[in-house]
């Protein structure tokens, strides 16, 4: 009984206190008889103690005790409800059960103010398979093994229709990637070279395939092990292709732009007062091509010439939408 009292306890001071929600003896003790336990204020002082000698901070102050250091901090809490708000991936239902994890790390009054600042919303997609999809993916690339599911895309119809009639993906898995809201699988189709990119909230009835993954270095620059980090800074919107050295004529307005897109170690150098040259390495793709483009006249590919041409092409196309 006396330890069954003291994780009781314990989870009043969890709930109930933090630095400013002070309990006294007399205020746990009838916390206490209101979970079915009778003590005296003597024994609550030794619980007290004895579970901050187990290691819990918990404070003793002139006016009572409280549960200081948690194992995550306010801050952190918000930061993480935040992320699973934002995630589009993530199902309503998901989110909710989430949301109710985490803020079982905080008091009570933690969890009234953090329900009030944060609210964060957008579009939720419907794949409830999603944490299955996530442990399946972890355990082939762990076990390094093949894996293969069913892919899905909405249709016109707002229906989710099965790829390739229903036949099975099988690919190597690499590296699960969260890239602008989506989370996306990193692997080698069989029979295929190259890396390709797969989301994650449309792939379904994942399994562990017996064959063994293709190595990296195989269809990748990669020597030893995959660059998850790497290879998404180089493949703008997750469109993958040649990985080539791009060189860029942009308005100074862009330079942080560039800095957070392909890191703050890239060669720059100014051309002007309000253009600067800047060199990148990036997939060739339609993906770069798309980023590129929104810049309008900030942004200009110098070098390669064929992806030159390629952005010039879609500027072209766009503008005659507009011809009158």
């Amino acid at each position: 009984m006396m330890k069954e009292r003291m994780l009781v306890l314990l989870d009043i001071l969890h709930e109930l206190t933090d630095e400013e929600h002070i309990m006294n003896s007399q205020s746990l003790l009838t916390e206490l008889f209101k979970r079915g336990y009778t003590t005296d204020r003597r024994s609550v002082y030794r619980d007290v103690e004895a579970l901050a000698s187990y290691g819990f901070d918990v404070v003793t102050t002139s006016k009572g005790f409280y549960l200081r250091n948690r194992k995550f901090s306010l801050a952190e809490i918000m930061l993480l409800i935040s992320a699973v708000q934002a995630a589009p991936f993530v199902t309503e239902s998901k989110t909710d059960s989430l949301m109710t994890k985490l803020l079982g790390f905080l008091s009570v009054y933690q969890r009234e103010g953090i329900k009030n600042a944060s609210n964060i919303g957008g579009v939720k997609f419907g794949n409830e398979e999603v944490y299955r999809t996530i442990e399946m993916i972890n355990y082939g690339i762990a076990s390094r093994k093949t894996i293969s599911f069913l892919y899905y895309k909405r249709s016109i119809m707002r229906r989710d229709v099965v790829q390739r009639r229903g036949k099975r993906y099988v690919v190597s898995p690499y590296a699960m990637v969260w890239v602008q809201d989506r989370y996306y699988l990193i692997s080698n189709m069989k029979g295929k070279e190259g890396l390709t990119h797969f989301r994650l909230d449309r792939i379904r009835d994942v399994r562990i395939e017996d064959a063994p993954i293709r190595p990296v270095n195989e269809v990748s620059e990669y020597e030893k092990t995959f660059d998850a980090v790497d290879y998404a800074s180089k493949c703008l919107n997750m469109f993958g292709g040649e990985i080539s050295r791009i060189r860029l004529r942009c308005h100074m307005d862009l330079l942080n732009e560039l800095f957070d897109r392909f890191g703050e170690d890239i060669p720059v150098k100014k051309d002007g007062e309000e253009h600067f040259i800047a060199l990148v390495e990036a997939a060739k793709s339609e993906g770069f091509v798309n980023w590129v483009c929104q810049y309008g006249s900030k942004a200009e590919v110098l070098e390669p010439a064929d992806l030159r041409e390629s952005v010039k092409q879609r500027l072209t196309e766009a503008a005659k939408l507009y011809d009158e």
